[in-house]
């Protein structure tokens, strides 16, 4: 049984393990010498450069711009040039097999500062282009199918929907429709319609204003969907007669 190890982490079903190096010599007394990561050979025990111990999972070439072949190594610590400058600390890597260390899907959720192409999409989205129409013109492609699929990872990013809201907030201050104006229209409807349906429509987003039922939804949801407003759609926001009145008076 390992004990006294650092960290681990799990590859391919297998548990591979980070030490001190007084924690592996415990471990492994007798072991002999350990040489520096950029000397080790697959499957070996070496030194990081701040002293933690763990084994070459990999060691390889990989072929540069120039043509040249360059020698690398892998650990649980991550993917390292051997000619390189880098230095290898004792911590588990994000994503052991590239040589940023870090899952770059992860990355990219998390960075919070915004691109200008980032941003025009943004501004595309909230003006009533569609999200891949967005894209596409935002990016300058003509791939569609690219564009689903890169439209809505960008959905998912907290930046992506803190712009959208912003731009959106906009519109509607441009067009006098504010929170206020739009409860009291949800309000009207549900207070003079013979329409069963819309009254309970008008109730049912008055109660999730309200946190009446402590709806969870979440943006990345609502703004897969929500594809901003039409000039059709905001010209019929500020039209001063609702539907329900009208429905009533006839």
């Amino acid at each position: 049984m390992k004990t006294g190890y650092i960290d681990s982490k799990k590859i391919k079903g297998i548990i591979h393990y980070l030490y001190t190096t007084q924690n592996f010599t415990d471990s492994y007394q007798g072991y002999g010498d350990i040489p520096n990561w950029r000397t080790g050979k697959e499957g070996e025990w070496v030194l990081t450069d701040d002293n933690c111990v763990v084994q070459i999972l990999k060691r390889g070439y990989i072929t540069d711009k120039a043509g040249t072949k360059k020698p690398y190594i892998r650990t649980i610590c991550g993917t390292y040039s051997v000619d390189s400058n880098s230095k290898m600390k004792g911590e588990i890597a994000e994503n052991i097999y590239t040589f940023s260390r870090t899952n770059e899907y992860s990355k990219f959720i998390k960075r919070k500062d915004t691109t200008s192409r980032e941003i025009l999409f943004a501004k595309y989205v909230s003006g009533g282009c569609g999200v891949v129409e967005s894209y596409t013109k935002a990016y300058t492609t003509n791939n569609k199918s690219y564009a689903k699929t890169a439209s809505t990872r960008l959905l998912k990013t907290k930046r992506i929907q803190d712009m959208i809201s912003e731009e959106t907030r906009k519109v509607l201050d441009e067009e006098g429709v504010s929170d206020n104006y739009l409860i009291r229209r949800y309000k009207r409807i549900a207070d003079v319609s013979e329409n069963d349906g819309y009254v309970l429509r008008s109730l049912d987003s008055l109660s999730k204003m309200s946190g009446l039922f402590n709806v969870d939804e979440k943006k990345t949801e609502q703004l897969t969907v929500w594809t901003g407003f039409t000039p059709e759609q905001l010209e019929a926001i500020k039209q001063e007669k609702l539907v329900a009145i009208g429905e009533k008076e006839e």
